[in-house]
């Protein structure tokens, strides 16, 4: 891992923690918030592995593929971030 992505992380826990403190979060949130920060450090192989996940159709299982690209993840990442 390069040293800015420690770093990041770092001050991602910090800024977690700090809210935590300010006031309780539940496990529904802390578990989105995980969700986020494991979106944000994706990397490209990581990316494209997510993104066959979502474009997979199980019709066994009564899912249909997503047909997203990249671009629509990288939105979608965006989007989670920024909400």
């Amino acid at each position: 891992m390069s040293m800015s992505k420690r770093i990041e992380s770092i001050v991602s826990e910090l800024e977690r923690l700090k809210l935590e403190q300010e006031s309780p979060v539940d496990d529904l949130s802390r578990s989105l918030f995980n969700l986020g920060e494991k979106l944000a450090h994706l990397d490209t192989l990581e990316k494209a592995a997510l993104l066959a996940e979502f474009n997979r159709g199980g019709p066994l299982e009564g899912t249909d593929s997503l047909n997203l690209d990249l671009e629509d993840l990288e939105q979608f990442i965006a989007d989670y971030k920024e909400g």
